[in-house]
């Protein structure tokens, strides 16, 4: 007997049931891997996604649309990571716990660009459709918002931090009533064994196969339109690139090279395929006949940057969740057989194993950012200074406490009529601290600068 399948009645007959999050069995060592990777990414999710999320917020400086569109997607890689402890924990007991609410709530908020297909092979439910959604979109209006700064003029971006609140919002309530019919459809199950498991049941009308029906519309919008328009745009914008790279060549051959495979689109994913290129380096080639001045060699370089991070993140997301689509897919072939014949051939590690696979991408996005933005690292170790500078802190309130002496000094100096005493404490000014967050944005570029 399958040990991810049971025999179990439901409100429309008996029939079995894919246990999703439970599988049966001895497998002892296996399920210790399992909730050691569940539980060690959920950690790191959390981690760095706070951390994302709190430079973003803590710094006015970077606190632009684009990067309030990163806080979005933040947000939604933590709700997607908060269901991890309770896959781990189900792993571990293997029969459903947890209630109705939890078996509700796991799938509904965790689907993210696959689980619509799911819907039809009785996949996860909601937390999963949520994010999913708000990922998609989300990425998308940066697209959007991306190829109007790179490549077409005005080279301005659209939005303003008002207009990032307001998608983001409505994305979010579009996408809890959306599939909100998901919660109703994923709920506990008593079947054989005596156990409990978590798992989908569509509604079977005679006339209407609602399964068919909620999974072209779902996966339509959560994964076609807004997958179409991300390969869209960011083709625009290669496409302007390709377009003008005869007047970025510069007329040496090697450097020609050089900067062919920097153009290029492997060169624009692998950062070490491109030839690296400092602003010191960059000087020194300037004033050559036919070559670009030095700002359009410096513009050029930082465009390369924001594609190579854009980019860089939609593959993570496809790739990472390729294998929960496929394992979306295989699970409908399973299903799709007579009560009589049990040679089913998923199990539920494979659907845990693309899952995890799939909550990876909560622990991915933030460190893309952060590893090819240089001014959020440079947030990231204020933080860290502002949390070890104790002694420094000390130090200024023995400051305050000498500028307070001499400022009674002067008042006093004041009242005699005497001459006022400078000293170089007094001359030396406190300068305002320039933000290492200089850059108005982790991906994104002035809206003056364009190709």
């Amino acid at each position: 007997m399958n040990s991810s399948y049971r025999w179990g009645k439901n409100e429309y007959g008996s029939k079995y049931h894919f246990s999703y999050y439970s599988q049966f069995g001895e497998r002892n060592e296996a399920v210790a891997v399992e909730v050691t990777v569940l539980l060690i990414t959920f950690i790191a999710a959390i981690i760095v996604n706070v951390g994302m999320a709190v430079c973003v917020l803590r710094y006015k400086e970077i606190r632009t649309p684009t990067n309030l569109c990163l806080v979005n997607l933040a947000a939604a890689d933590l709700l997607f990571a908060l269901g991890i402890p309770v896959v781990a924990y189900t792993r571990l007991t293997q029969s459903w716990e947890l209630g109705d609410a939890v078996c509700a709530l796991l799938p509904y908020s965790e689907l993210k660009l696959t689980e619509t297909i799911r819907r039809s092979i009785f996949l996860v439910g909601r937390r999963e459709y949520v994010c999913g959604f708000v990922l998609l979109w989300t990425l998308t209006v940066i697209s959007i918002d991306r190829h109007k700064c790179l490549a077409v003029a005005p080279y301005r971006s659209i939005l303003t931090n008002q207009r990032v609140l307001f998608i983001c919002l409505t994305t979010w309530i579009v996408a809890f009533f959306v599939f909100l019919p998901v919660a109703v459809w994923f709920r506990p199950r008593a079947v054989s064994g005596g156990v409990t498991i978590c798992t989908l049941v569509f509604p079977q009308k005679s006339v209407v196969k609602i399964s068919l029906i909620f999974t072209i519309v779902t996966l339509t919008f959560t994964c076609l339109l807004p997958m179409s328009l991300l390969v869209y745009h960011y083709q625009q914008i290669f496409k302007k690139i390709l377009n003008t790279r005869d007047r970025w060549a510069v007329p040496c051959v090697a450097q020609v090279g050089m900067r062919d495979s920097e153009l290029s689109v492997v060169g624009s994913l692998i950062p070490w395929v491109g030839r690296k290129l400092s602003t010191s380096s960059v000087v020194e080639r300037t004033g050559r006949t036919g070559s670009m001045s030095q700002h359009e060699e410096v513009r050029l370089h930082k465009h390369i940057r924001v594609m190579r991070i854009l980019l860089l993140n939609v593959v993570a997301v496809l790739v990472m969740w390729l294998p929960i689509t496929i394992i979306a897919l295989l699970l409908f072939i399973d299903a799709q057989r007579p009560p009589e014949q049990t040679d089913f051939f998923m199990r539920s590690h494979h659907f845990i194993w693309a899952l995890i696979t799939a909550q990876l991408n909560t622990v991915v996005n933030p460190i893309l950012y952060g590893i090819f933005s240089e001014n959020f690292r440079l947030c990231v170790t204020k933080i860290l200074q502002r949390c070890s500078n104790k002694n420094d802190e000390k130090e200024d309130r023995s400051a305050n406490g000498s500028k307070k002496s001499v400022k009674s000094l002067d008042i006093l100096q004041d009242r005699l009529g005497g001459p006022r005493i400078h000293n170089s404490f007094r001359n030396s000014v406190k300068q305002p601290k320039s933000s290492s967050c200089s850059i108005g944005s982790i991906i994104e570029m002035p809206s003056s600068e364009k190709i």
